[in-house]
């Protein structure tokens, strides 16, 4: 028998499925994203985070935030990847520069309005 019991997890300092967190995880995702703005990489942890408590905030204001998150990842990442693949032709370049000030535009955003409490009117748009 293993020690590995439901009740001994439990002690664990950080839960994802604990309500409470909701509002934390979604702000751990936007510091991700604002990190991926020099960094790539924290980008796919945020969606990942993001996809993670999608169904732990539904019908809640949070919904919105989660969902603007995910698209903002997915707009950014075509952009980002149109971007490199067009920048031998100088273009790409441009792009870079649109998807860099886009992504740090919906960061901004919507960390404020999370910050006030309040949800993404449209989480959908592209602005």
């Amino acid at each position: 028998m293993s020690n590995t019991s439901p009740a001994a997890r439990r002690n664990l300092p950080f839960r994802l499925a604990v309500p409470e967190n909701d509002g934390l995880a979604i702000h751990i995702v936007y510091a991700l994203y604002a990190a991926a703005v020099a960094f790539a990489i924290p980008g796919m942890f945020g969606v990942l985070l993001a996809y993670l408590k999608l169904g732990d905030v539904r019908g809640s204001y949070l919904e919105s935030h989660v969902t603007w998150q995910i698209r903002t990842f997915w707009i950014w990442l075509i952009l980002w990847l149109a971007g490199w693949a067009t920048v031998i032709v100088l273009v790409g370049w441009l792009l870079l520069g649109f998807a860099s000030l886009w992504l740090v535009y919906r960061i901004v955003k919507g960390w404020l309005l999370l910050a006030d409490g309040r949800p993404i009117d449209r989480p959908d748009n592209f602005l």
